[in-house]
């Protein structure tokens, strides 16, 4: 067979299973115009929503969530985001993450050989002052994010936001984000 006879062939087979394509088409017209569903009068309004009346119009008896108020720690009485943030987040619950955090220090440095980097930075163990501009750092990362660490202490002013870069360094933002704890991995919860 030459090579137009193939072409030929080719191109008249394409030609049938278009026109067999064409007339399933056709067919499947055909049977979807004849099968309409008719629906009752009945049936339809079955089909509508209706309202549908409240058993009672109750009201709430009482406050629910929240009912304390937020202390405001200025002179003023003025209500800072601080004032809410510690509503929350009371001295018992700093002084809990400043020991657990300390102690699991102690424990990971007891038991690890130092590294020469560890062994440079000297863990110190953290104060108040310290874990709160450690957890200002944290909500700061949450609201401005890069997508290294290290961009926030960059030296470039279009990455490092300054307010970050003076309250701590990196070096004892990442220590201690390193031993940051809540609670004593030496007790065993049941």
């Amino acid at each position: 067979m030459s090579s137009e006879e193939i072409a030929t062939d080719n191109s008249e087979k394409s030609r049938s299973d278009v026109s067999s394509l064409d007339a399933g088409f056709m067919k499947i017209q055909v049977e979807s115009s004849n099968s309409e569903e008719e629906f009752s009068d009945n049936e339809l309004d079955s089909q509508v929503w209706n309202e549908i009346d409240s058993e009672s119009d109750g009201e709430f008896q009482e406050d629910y969530g929240i009912v304390d108020e937020v202390n405001p720690t200025s002179q003023d009485n003025t209500i800072y985001p601080i004032d809410c943030y510690r509503h929350f987040i009371i001295d018992e619950i700093i002084s809990l993450m400043i020991h657990e955090t300390n102690r699991y220090a102690q424990q990971h440095l007891q038991a690890q050989e130092l590294t020469q980097r560890l062994k440079t930075l000297q863990w110190k163990p953290i104060t108040h002052e310290k874990m709160f501009k450690f957890l200002g750092i944290i909500i700061e990362v949450g609201l401005e994010q890069m997508r290294k660490v290290d961009y926030y202490w960059s030296k470039i002013k279009l990455y490092g936001p300054e307010v970050i870069q003076n309250t701590m360094s990196r070096d004892s933002f990442e220590l201690i984000l390193k031993f940051y704890h809540f609670s004593n991995n030496e007790e065993q919860h049941e």
